[in-house]
């Protein structure tokens, strides 16, 4: 469990310095990234016993402001030749695919 936490982490990192080192940091997807950080924070720290709520919490904030900020910015990239955001759609699917298998082992693990 911990290998993908740590996949999850890198991911989050990946992302906040791929749009740091473009300059294209926008606070909707950087809090989108705390708020994954956040949660894997408390997930493994062992302080929380009920860890589901807060995982799907995490998880569903995580999606809301992605879908906030395509919303406000489009799925095309204006910066980089109206090309499609496929680095996020890449990071997003990872992300989400890799925090729900991380509460699925948590979940059959605990039992």
């Amino acid at each position: 469990m911990k290998l993908i936490g740590l996949g999850i982490v890198i991911i989050q990192l990946l992302d906040i310095v791929l749009h740091a080192a473009t300059d294209q940091l926008e606070i909707i997807r950087v809090t989108s990234n705390l708020v994954i950080l956040t949660w894997l924070a408390t997930s493994f720290s062992g302080r929380v016993k009920n860890l589901f709520p807060i995982s799907l919490g995490a998880i569903g904030a995580y999606l809301l402001l992605n879908v906030l900020f395509l919303a406000r910015e489009g799925i095309y990239n204006m910066e980089q030749g109206d090309s499609l955001r496929v680095t996020l759609f890449v990071l997003l699917l990872l992300t989400v695919a890799f925090s729900t298998l991380l509460i699925y082992r948590r979940n059959t693990h605990t039992k």
